[in-house]
C-alpha cells in the first residue's frame, strides 16, 4: 500500500490488563492475545476454539435447511440404482464441489454423471438444455451445486420431465424459492446463525449428512475430501471463520500429502511443495482452476480433479497451465484498456462506482479485471462485455457496498442477476447502460461515506519494536490460515529510525529498508512500494504498519517485517 496521504490508518485500541488475563487463561503470548481481542475473540474458550480448530467442533450438517430430506433422497437414489447428475459451476468453488460430490457418490457405488456449463457459450446457472439432455438419458435425480437457488424455471422444467432436483447453493436467493429441496444457509426462512460456507463446504456437509444416515465413519470422509474443501473455500474468498477455518486448516495439511493424482499434478505444475498455505491456493492453485473456466471448458478441470492416472492428470494440468497463461495475457490487455477508460470516462470526484462496458472484452476475464480496478481505485467496479444486444458483466466491491442488494435494486433494468455482498454477475440490455450506471452511483452516494472510498490499512495493535521476538511470531502463526475474515495480522510501530533505504526488483518496484531502534533493527520489505523511496532518507523517522515473518536466505533464518504501509513519524495514539 502506498499514497501515504490517502491511506487511512485504522488502529484498534488495546486493553493490556485484559490481554494479560486472556494470555494467561488461553496459554498464548500476550501480544497474540491483543490480536485476538482486536478481532473480537475475547474469552479463553473462544481463543482456544479458534487456535485449536478442532474437527470435532464442526457443526452438525443436519442443522442446515432441507439437509435431512436432501440426504434421504440421495440415499434412496443410491440404494435404488437411480442415475444422478451433478450440475456444477465453472469457477474453482463449483469445480471442486462438483468433483467432491462425484467422487463421494462413486465411492457409494452410485451411477453418477456430471456437467458444468461453458462460461462463454452458456449463462451462469442451471442449463435447461443440459437438464433436458440428461433426463432424456435416464437421469432421475439432479444435484445443482453452486447454482440453482434462483433457477426456478429450469427446476420446474426438470420436474415436469420427471426428475427430482436438490439445490446445494450458497448464493442469495431471489424473492421466491424454487419448489424443491434447497440446501442454502442464505434462505430467508432459515434463521440460524450459520457460517458463510462456500459451495464446496456445503457439498462436504451433504456428504457428511449422507454418511450420518448410512452410519459411515466421518473420519474417512474428512481424510478423503477436506483437501478439495480447502481449495474451493479459499478460492471463493469466503470468511475463514468457524467451520470454514477448521476445514481449511486441516485441508491444507491433507493437501500436502494428497493421493489425488490431479491435485498432485496441479501442485507440481504450480511449483508447490512442502507445507501449503492459503496463499498457495489463492495465488497458484485457484487461478489455474479458474482459468480453464474463464478461457475454455471447465469440464477439463473437473476431469483433472477426478483423474486416477498420473499421466492423464499431468496432461490435463498442462492444459490448465496453458489456459492460465492465455488468461494472464488477456487480463493485462483488458486492464490497460479499462484504466484508460476510467481516466477518460469516469469522474472519480462524483462517481463512487466505476461502470465500464466494451465490445471487445472477454466475458471470462471481466470479473478478475474488475477486482484489479477495485484494488486500484478502492471503489466498486462493474465491468461488462457486449454480446449482441446485451452486456454480460461481473461486479466486485468493497466493504459497505452490497453488490447483490444493488443489483436487486436495479432489477428492472436487468435481464438476470445474482451474487453476494462483494461480487456478482448480471446481464443488461445495451440500451440500459447509462441508466444502470446512474442508478448504481445513486445507490452508492446514498449509502456510502466519502471516507469509505479511500484505501485503508487495518492494524490489529500497536507494539514496541523490542516486542518483535521469534517466540511471539511463532505463536502468532498459530492463527493461520489467513484470508478473508481472518487477514494476516498487521502491527504498528511508531517513530522508528531508518538506517538504510533502497529499491529492489524489476524497475525498482519494491522498497527495502533497514529500520528499528538502537540494537533492534530489522530488514523491511514493501512489495510494490518502491515509489515511497522518494521521500525516505537515512536517519529519518517513520511509522510502520507491517507483518513480522520469518525469512530464510542461504540457509539462515531471520525475522523481517513485511510492510503494509509507511508514513513520516506522527505523534499521539
Amino acid at each position: 500500500m502506498s499514497l501515504r496521504e490517502d491511506v487511512i490508518w485504522k488502529l484498534k485500541p488495546r486493553d493490556e490488563a485484559a490481554e494479560i488475563e486472556l494470555a494467561r487463561a488461553a496459554g498464548v503470548h500476550s501480544l497474540v492475545a491483543a490480536v485476538l481481542r482486536a478481532r473480537g475473540i475475547t474469552t479463553p474458550q473462544a481463543a482456544r476454539d479458534f487456535l485449536d480448530a478442532d474437527l470435532d467442533s464442526l457443526r452438525d450438517p443436519l442443522e442446515l435447511p432441507d439437509m435431512r430430506p436432501a440426504a434421504e433422497r440421495i440415499v434412496l437414489a443410491v440404494g435404488n440404482g437411480e442415475p444422478l447428475l451433478v450440475h456444477g459451476d465453472y469457477d474453482a468453488d463449483g469445480i471442486t464441489a462438483t468433483a467432491l460430490l462425484v467422487r463421494f457418490l462413486n465411492k457409494l457405488g452410485a451411477d453418477v454423471h456430471y456437467f458444468v456449463p461453458h462460461r462463454v457459450n452458456e449463462r451462469y446457472g442451471l442449463s435447461e438444455e443440459a437438464l433436458r439432455h440428461a433426463i432424456g438419458k435416464g437421469i432421475k435425480l439432479i444435484l445443482a451445486v453452486d447454482c440453482g437457488v434462483s433457477d426456478n424455471e429450469a427446476i420446474a422444467e426438470a420436474q415436469r420431465l420427471g426428475a427430482d432436483v436438490i439445490v446445494i447453493d450458497h448464493h442469495e436467493p431471489g424473492p421466491e424459492l424454487p419448489d424443491t429441496i434447497i440446501v442454502d444457509p442464505k434462505r430467508h426462512d432459515f434463521e440460524a446463525d450459520y457460517d458463510d460456507l462456500a459451495a464446496v463446504g456445503l457439498a462436504y456437509n451433504v456428504a457428511a449428512a449422507v454418511c450420518t444416515l448410512l452410519e459411515l465413519p466421518i473420519e474417512s470422509l474428512r481424510r478423503a475430501f477436506l483437501d478439495l474443501v480447502a481449495i474451493g473455500t479459499v478460492a471463493d474468498v469466503v470468511q475463514l471463520k468457524g467451520d470454514n477455518r477448521i476445514m481449511v486448516k486441516h485441508g491444507l495439511q491433507l493437501l500436502a500429502h494428497t493421493r489425488k493424482e490431479g491435485l498432485r499434478a496441479l501442485m507440481d505444475i504450480s511449483r508447490i511443495s512442502g507445507e501449503l498455505t492459503a496463499e498457495d491456493i489463492g495465488y497458484r492453485i485457484a487461478p489455474r482452476l479458474n482459468a480453464v473456466g474463464r478461457m475454455g471448458d471447465a469440464t477439463e478441470a473437473v476431469d483433472l480433479l477426478l483423474a486416477e492416472d498420473p499421466e492423464q492428470a499431468m496432461k490435463l494440468a498442462v492444459k490448465l497451465e496453458g489456459h492460465n497463461a492465455t488468461r494472464r495475457r488477456e487480463q493485462n490487455v483488458i486492464l490497460c484498456d479499462a484504466l484508460a477508460m476510467v481516466s477518460q470516462e469516469v469522474d472519480l470526484e462524483h462517481e463512487p462506482v466505476i461502470v465500464l462496458g466494451s465490445d471487445n472484452w472477454h466475458i471470462g476475464i471481466v470479473g478478475i479485471v474488475a477486482s484489479n480496478v477495485v484494488d486500484r481505485f478502492h471503489r466498486p467496479a462493474f465491468l461488462m462485455c457486449r454480446q449482441d444486444d446485451n452486456f454480460r458483466g461481473s461486479a466486485r466491491s468493497i466493504e459497505g457496498f452490497n453488490v447483490a442488494a444493488a443489483l436487486a435494486t436495479c432489477s428492472d433494468l436487468l435481464i438476470r442477476h445474482g451474487g453476494h455482498a462483494l461480487a456478482g454477475g448480471f446481464t443488461l440490455p445495451v440500451d440500459n447502460f447509462d441508466d444502470f450506471r446512474e442508478r448504481l452511483n445513486e445507490i452508492a452516494r446514498a449509502s456510502m461515506r466519502p471516507q469509505q472510498l479511500k484505501p485503508s490499512v487495518n492494524m490489529d495493535c500497536q507494539v514496541d519494536i523490542e516486542d518483535i521476538e521469534p517466540e511471539f511470531v511463532e505463536c502468532l502463526w498459530r492463527m493461520k490460515p489467513f484470508g478473508q475474515g481472518n487477514p494476516t495480522p498487521v502491527l504498528m510501530t511508531r517513530n522508528v529510525e531508518v538506517v538504510d533505504v533502497r529499491c529492489v526488483g524489476a524497475e525498482d518496484a519494491h522498497l527495502k529498508l533497514l529500520a528499528g531502534e538502537g540494537h533492534r533493527v530489522f530488514d523491511c520489505i514493501g512489495f510494490g512500494m518502491g515509489q515511497e523511496a522518494s521521500w525516505i532518507e537515512r536517519g529519518c523517522r517513520v511509522d510502520l504498519a507491517y507483518t513480522p515473518e520469518f525469512n530464510e536466505f542461504n540457509g539462515r533464518m531471520s525475522l523481517q517485517l513485511r510492510l503494509a504501509a509507511i508514513r513520516p513519524a506522527t505523534e499521539g495514539n
